[in-house]
């Protein structure tokens, strides 16, 4: 084959490769649109490359299922598999973690200076995927995923996880309270919001002693704290508990990625009172939007019940798809209570004297979570296998 024939050949090559590979993003593309579930509840980052005449698949998931799915839709090419599952080898056995502090604050990338896109609270179980350098990339129980610092939470093994789920554990449904060192409450070791959870080890008179996940012991009055697994078996959402929690919490700060009871997002608000309710919510309110029975709230609102979720945003029009920004509890017909710039009430109502037109106007659509419990997106905290 003469020089000119050889260069053909090589362009042809070329050319070849750089088709099969869009094919092969094309697919990729294709089947993360119509199989992946929310990338904020699902780690799926596959890429495509074409290397002597075969594909060459790189990422990683954490569902092993839908990497068999995306392999079968490249029947038709020679593909070499280079997809890693999460838990991936930097975590070793300990594929688990607790929450040691009051509210560790997760981030969207593994550095301090990234977004606030979540919290957890103290003996929240959690699944580590992956580490890097001080960081963990984590899996909640409401199935959101991001970073975690190494401060915030400690790392258990599966069988440590399992053996805690026995131990006698409290939670606190208090606002605020610190641990201390002994019964004389003079140098604390840690503090709790409302939800946190301890190991208790015994009772001395009005003092309880306590276990954080990393083993410090310490000391607590008895005063708002409760049996967990009495919590996890009995506690149901009830309309008048859920309104009465939600009220209490008035003036509270909003916090973009607050999910405790001291400073919250919006739908951080809706999480906390749902929890201390034995129920587990999603935990954006674009996510939340998607779980529980459809509510039509009639023009007047008549329909809305107290404890149902209601959401705002950006309508779907002919240029964008409706976008939900904002989620708040209604109080039963044309009132509700949400965590923007502060936890406060508004109304529907324009007569009323805390009437919002912003929020009657970008109103989209009610949820009721009471009568879903135990479908998608609502959980049982009773039934979390990692609780």
């Amino acid at each position: 084959m003469n020089r000119i024939g050889i260069i053909l050949l090589m362009l042809a090559t070329v050319s070849c490769g750089v088709s099969n590979r869009k094919e092969a993003e094309a697919v990729i593309a294709r089947f993360e649109q119509n199989q992946v579930p929310d990338k904020r509840e699902t780690v799926f980052d596959v890429e495509a490359s074409f290397q002597k005449g075969k594909v060459i698949l790189q990422g990683e998931t954490d569902n092993e299922n839908l990497k068999n799915e995306l392999l079968n839709q490249f029947q038709s090419f020679e593909v070499v598999d280079e997809i890693t599952i999460l838990p991936d080898s930097t975590v070793g056995e300990k594929t688990y973690a607790l929450v040691n502090v009051s509210a560790a604050n997760f981030r969207a990338t593994p550095r301090y200076s990234s977004e606030l896109v979540t919290q957890a609270l103290l003996g929240t179980p959690a699944k580590i995927l992956k580490k890097q350098g001080g960081w963990h990339l984590v899996q909640t129980p409401d199935r959101y995923i991001s970073w975690a610092p190494s401060g915030g939470i400690f790392p258990v093994t599966k069988t440590e996880l399992q053996n805690l789920r026995q131990a006698d554990r409290i939670i606190f449904t208090g606002s605020f309270s610190q641990i201390y060192e002994s019964e004389k409450q003079e140098k604390p070791i840690g503090d709790v919001t409302m939800g946190g959870i301890l190991e208790r080890l015994e009772q001395q008179g009005n003092y309880i002693k306590v276990r954080f996940p990393d083993g410090r012991e310490g000391f607590t009055t008895q005063q708002s704290w409760v049996s967990f697994s009495e919590f996890r078996e009995t506690m149901r959402p009830d309309s008048s508990s859920l309104v009465n929690l939600a009220q209490s919490m008035k003036g509270r700060p909003y916090l973009w990625g607050g999910t405790s009871a001291l400073a919250m997002d919006c739908s951080g608000f809706t999480k906390m009172v749902y929890f201390m309710h034995g129920i587990i919510l999603a935990r954006d309110a674009s996510l939340q939007v998607r779980h529980g029975q459809f509510v039509n709230p009639d023009e007047s609102f008549e329909n809305l019940q107290p404890g149902d979720l209601l959401f705002f945003g950006q309508k779907a029009n002919e240029e964008q798809p409706e976008r939900i920004t904002h989620v708040a509890i209604s109080l039963g017909k044309a009132e509700y209570i949400h965590a923007a710039g502060k936890v406060a009430e508004n109304s529907f109502d324009p007569q009323s004297k805390i009437y919002s037109k912003y929020r009657k106007n970008t109103f989209i659509s009610a949820r009721r979570v009471i009568g879903s419990e135990g479908t998608e997106g609502i959980q049982w905290v009773r039934v979390h296998p990692w609780y």
